[in-house]
């Protein structure tokens, strides 16, 4: 407990710092500011009468809600001294350049670490009914902070951001591209399916195996050899609590249950080197995936609905681990049809 306490003062004492290295500037000023995903853990920033561990509070709580990230991080806007455009607005009247790795469904830069320096069009009466829409149990102090009237996050027509410019530099669209052509030129066709796809990690991981289904059995959208791409940002909810794991290896899991006995491999991991509580990526499938599980008495659905889908693919030496990339593009799903 300790040791989580300093960690959460460092990451407060950082944004702290931020805050005072754009404070004061002129309009002769230039900020850059580099962004990508994480941002939103890494610049907790508790406005007026709230603590950082309300803060962490709220972040387990979105977590667990099954929201997809642009509802959390309309949220989390709301509810912080630096995010939602804040930092931007700070370092006024100097112009600022933000670029953007992007790892959110969309590209919408506004969206990428809950954007300390572009504001969003979503307000605070969006971001509480967005809380009943979702039912999300948010900590008391937090639910009393957004329900009041101070500290609403800048709008987009705000005239401190009119000399700003934003630029997306690196995305999910691009990784998947650059998939397609290398698949294109082995001579396998790519066929990408979206960069942008939210939902139940388990349930868009049977969509998926329903297309590579179909294409295994009818050659339809595409002949094989294909290769089915997409990307996005998944979510899931916990059900039991007790499950190790993360959207990649849900989504693949069940994928694998929903595609057993056909002629595929799969892959699907987070490109940030990280998925969910542990330190794999993500995880490798294949058709015969359920059927080894069941040949080691692990038994794919029990794991699935306890959401321990790492156990799973741990107990076959199907996970794949690169450790922290350095980079943050979202999740990354590749479907190979021999």
């Amino acid at each position: 407990m300790t040791d989580d306490r300093t960690f959460l003062a460092g990451l407060f004492a950082a944004s702290a710092a931020l805050k005072h290295a754009v404070s004061g500037l002129t309009a002769d000023d230039l900020v850059v500011a580099l962004v990508c995903g994480g941002g939103s853990a890494l610049l907790p920033d508790p406005p007026h009468g709230l603590t950082v561990a309300d803060e962490a509070a709220l972040n387990t709580a979105l977590l667990r809600s099954g929201a997809p990230i642009g509802v959390m991080n309309a949220i989390r806007k709301q509810v912080s001294g630096i995010k939602g455009g804040r930092l931007a607005a700070l370092a006024a009247p100097a112009r600022v350049v933000t670029l953007v790795v992007s790892d959110v469904p969309g590209d919408d830069p506004a969206q990428v670490a809950s954007g300390p320096t572009v504001p969003d069009a979503r307000d605070r009466a969006e971001a509480r009914a967005l809380v009943d829409t979702w039912n999300i149990a948010l900590p008391e102090r937090v639910a009393a902070y957004l329900a009041g009237p101070e500290g609403a996050a800048p709008g987009p027509d705000d005239p401190v951001f009119a000399r700003n410019e934003v630029r997306v530099i690196a995305s999910a669209r691009l990784s998947l591209e650059a998939a397609a052509a290398r698949a294109e030129a082995a001579g396998v066709t790519a066929a990408i399916l979206s960069d942008a796809i939210e939902g139940e990690a388990r349930e868009v991981g049977r969509v998926h195996a329903a297309i590579a289904r179909e294409v295994a059995l009818r050659d339809r959208p595409v002949r094989r050899p294909a290769v089915l791409l997409s990307g996005g940002e998944t979510t899931v909810t916990l059900r039991t609590g007790d499950g190790r794991g993360g959207r990649n290896t849900e989504f693949l899991l069940a994928f694998a249950l929903a595609a057993e006995g056909t002629d595929l491999l799969a892959l699907a991991a987070d490109t940030d080197g990280i998925d969910g509580s542990e330190a794999n990526a993500g995880a490798f499938a294949d058709g015969t995936t359920a059927t080894r599980l069941r040949a080691t008495g692990c038994d794919g659905a029990t794991r699935l609905a306890r959401n321990d889908a790492w156990g799973a693919f741990d107990a076959l030496g199907d996970l794949f681990t690169t450790g922290p990339t350095g980079t943050n593009v979202n999740d990354f799903r590749a479907i190979l049809l021999r």
